[in-house]
């Protein structure tokens, strides 16, 4: 796709959000068509719990932690529990919005809303639902490098 050229309009008549894809080529749309939905698509997380198949917003999702091969997902709002392992978790989602905080667990670092220093060396996160969580002391320094503390 050289010579892509991208034009952008911003006005308040526009109620929902258009795109118009010109080119010389079926193939030039279909590959910016593929790209667009593998991005859009790219946004959910499947999970298969039970009879049921959940898509999940990535962006809810504000911790995840396992315990005896079970993981559990805290949501904004819910909280799914079901048989997958966090390394591929951790593969499924974003490593700049995603970080792993314990051998056990990982925190979506949008959603943290205070660190609390502990006596351990540890810090305990405070979560946007609520949730306090410990970060131990092996993921400190890369919590404190990802928020730029």
């Amino acid at each position: 796709m050289k010579g892509l050229k991208i034009v952008t309009e911003i006005a308040e008549k526009w109620v929902e959000p258009e795109i118009w894809i010109r080119a010389s080529e079926q193939q030039t749309i279909d590959a910016v068509v593929a790209k667009l939905d593998t991005a859009q698509q790219s946004e959910k997380l499947i999970v298969k719990i039970k009879d049921e198949i959940l898509l999940l917003k990535k962006d809810e999702i504000v911790y995840a932690e396992v315990f005896n091969k079970m993981l559990t997902l805290h949501t904004t709002t819910h909280t799914h529990t079901f048989r997958q392992s966090l390394t591929s978790l951790k593969e499924e989602l974003s490593a700049d919005q995603f970080l792993q905080i314990s051998k056990s667990a990982m925190v979506n670092i949008r959603k943290i809303s205070k660190l609390e220093i502990a006596f351990s060396g540890n810090l305990y996160a405070h979560l946007s639902n609520g949730m306090k969580v410990v970060v131990s002391r092996r993921f400190v320094e890369e919590l404190k490098k990802r928020l730029s503390i």
